[in-house]
């Protein structure tokens, strides 16, 4: 808040940064949005700079070969900027008597964001699907599946133990990407939704027993998230219980109680 003469008046927020804001969204570049407004690109970032310093958070996340995400918080802000840029089009395009330019649903969109998100994703499954250690850690888990049987922490060699922290490294990273919508989200749901289910499945007291080991309630919280909200669904959950083959029994009862052991 802004002070005069005692009082207090609420500050704004500049219609230029957040439109530079949004065409970053939209174009997943600094370089290509600043062609769009006009700008350079050092001047884009500083604009951007401004823009996290006014909000107190950090919106943008620069990746390699330039390719930008939008943070959690960017996300939530978005939708924002949009509606307060579409206002302000549709004010001054009534009195001009144009039409106002159509807002741009960002998974709409085919070029570039959707296709950026898409290329991320697939690089991830890549990797997922390729390295030695994920393959090794994945046939452990699917052994456990097999067996119906979930991993007991206390009874793992420290080989296991390593092979199964790193999975679940990489299943966090892809989780976080996930809930910010920086991954495309059909494509991990459609190659990837039993196999993230039964992982989560076999390793539910092993992530219990490390967040009380460590003294972190929030472990491994994100790739928690995606299961719970956006797997673990009833639709989703009938169609693993209908196709699965073995399935541990009593999951849904285990996770209810997992529930309500929850921090």
């Amino acid at each position: 808040m802004n002070k005069m003469n005692g009082l207090s008046r609420p500050e704004n927020l500049d219609l230029d940064l957040l439109r530079t804001f949004v065409r970053i969204a939209e174009m997943g570049s600094f370089t290509r949005a600043g062609e769009m407004v006009g700008r350079t690109q050092s001047a884009v970032s500083m604009q951007m700079r401004r823009l996290e310093t006014m909000t107190g958070k950090p919106l943008l996340l620069r990746g390699k070969g330039g390719v930008v995400r939008l943070t959690a918080d960017g996300q939530h802000i978005l939708s924002y900027a949009q509606e307060i840029l579409e206002l302000n089009d549709s004010i001054l395009a009534a009195f001009r008597g144009q039409t106002p330019r159509p807002r741009i649903v960002l998974d709409q969109d085919p070029l570039p964001a959707k296709a950026q998100r898409e290329a991320f994703t697939a690089q991830i499954m890549v990797t997922l699907l390729t390295n030695d250690k994920f393959c090794e850690a994945n046939a452990l888990i699917m052994r456990h599946v097999e067996n119906k049987t979930v991993v007991e922490p206390q009874n793992i060699n420290e080989r296991d133990d390593d092979l199964i922290m790193s999975l679940l490294s990489m299943l966090e990273y892809i989780s976080i990407n996930f809930l910010s919508n920086a991954m495309d989200r059909t494509i991990i749901l459609r190659q990837r939704q039993s196999g993230l289910l039964r992982t989560y499945e076999v390793l539910q007291n092993y992530i219990a027993h490390k967040r009380e080991a460590w003294g972190r309630p929030n472990a491994y919280r994100s790739f928690e998230e995606v299961i719970k909200s956006h797997i673990l669904t009833g639709s989703a959950l009938q169609n693993f219980a209908t196709n699965a083959t073995d399935p541990i029994p009593d999951f849904p009862a285990r996770m209810a109680a997992m529930d309500m052991r929850a921090p």
